[in-house]
């Protein structure tokens, strides 16, 4: 009888003491990521665009800064921190506390190409970044001057292999992506130009348009107005699939030029260690912001293209991207520093 009375209330006991037990293991095993999926953000973010202000990836990254800050309910500032190629302003980043509130965008060449070419780095890509989403495309066209003799693909092919190193084409500087992109067209091709870098398109599109250089790989939304009115000849474009803006114009595989996957892209990064909780809410974030009618619409008038992986999907992304460029770079032995 008293066993009987006694029983039930050490069964209670031992309920409660679980029960208690099982709730403190989960406080602990699970108080970043309830903090996170909670609370998170509940503080203005800072986006960092390694680049002065006025750029593609500044504008992209305004774009999309907007757009996530309504969907987070949280003010998003963005830095830029330009200086040493971009990489001061990501080196910053990655140095700073891997909490969610500092993010940055990146591209091609800053995530892939830049330990190749400098020697010393306030980072090291990927281990001190993570990819939380890739945002957007930038395709990439080849363009000569509106008079040059050149009408195709094909006739500056011929030209570039009848006089090699007397045409001269125009970059960005030294290790960039559209640098790096035309010397990967002349491995393709057969073909030696002599290159001629430049501080910023807009120098590049004035002298191609004179016929200082004789030609560029350029990012359409800068060089679109140059196109537009004759000033410049677009031959070919880098992207897999034909522009709506240029739907006469051929890709390079269609050209029968094979793997030169030429374009910038633009990421949101932040530093290693941040919570996967935080990582999830930002790419969701981005996500929203990238399918809004008002982004893609200012998307169209920068010649940029929605080209989002979140996860494990970009995760894949950026160690495919690293290994490709790297190949391609490595040969090379371009050297900043």
């Amino acid at each position: 009888m008293n066993q009987s009375k006694t029983q039930p209330s050490r069964r209670a006991v031992t309920k409660t003491l679980m029960t208690a037990l099982g709730s403190a293991m989960l406080a602990i095993v699970g108080a970043d990521t309830w903090a996170q999926t909670a609370a998170y953000p509940d503080k203005p973010i800072k986006w960092v665009v390694p680049v002065p202000a006025g750029g593609g990836m500044d504008a992209v990254s305004r774009i999309v800064s907007a757009g996530m800050a309504t969907a987070l309910n949280q003010p998003i500032v963005v830095d830029n921190r330009a200086g040493a190629a971009g990489t001061m302003g990501t080196g910053y980043v990655a140095q700073s506390a891997a909490d969610g509130y500092t993010v940055l965008t990146i591209d091609n060449s800053l995530f892939t190409t830049a330990h190749l070419v400098f020697s010393k780095l306030p980072y090291a890509a990927p281990k001190d970044l993570k990819l939380v989403a890739t945002l957007v495309r930038i395709p990439l066209v080849l363009a000569v001057p509106g008079d040059s003799p050149s009408k195709t693909f094909q006739d500056f092919i011929q030209s570039s292999k009848a006089n090699p190193g007397k045409i001269s084409y125009g970059s960005p500087g030294v290790g960039s992506p559209l640098h790096v992109g035309m010397e990967l067209l002349q491995t393709r091709t057969g073909t030696k130009m002599l290159h001629v870098p430049y501080r910023g398109m807009s120098n590049i599109l004035t002298d191609l348009s004179t016929g200082t250089i004789g030609a560029a790989l350029v990012d359409f939304g800068s060089a679109r107005s140059f196109a537009e009115s004759g000033r410049i000849r677009i031959l070919a474009v880098g992207t897999e699939m034909r522009l709506s803006q240029l739907p006469a114009v051929p890709t390079l595989d269609e050209l029968e030029v094979k793997n030169v996957p030429i374009s910038l892209w633009f990421a949101l990064a932040v530093p290693a260690g941040t919570p996967e909780a935080a990582v999830t809410r930002l790419a969701h974030a981005a996500q929203l912001s990238l399918e809004s009618p008002e982004a893609k619409s200012k998307f169209e008038t920068i010649g940029a293209q929605v080209f989002l992986k979140t996860g494990a999907e970009v995760a894949a992304f950026g160690r495919e991207q690293a290994v490709f460029w790297e190949g391609i770079v490595k040969p090379m032995g371009i050297k900043l520093d």
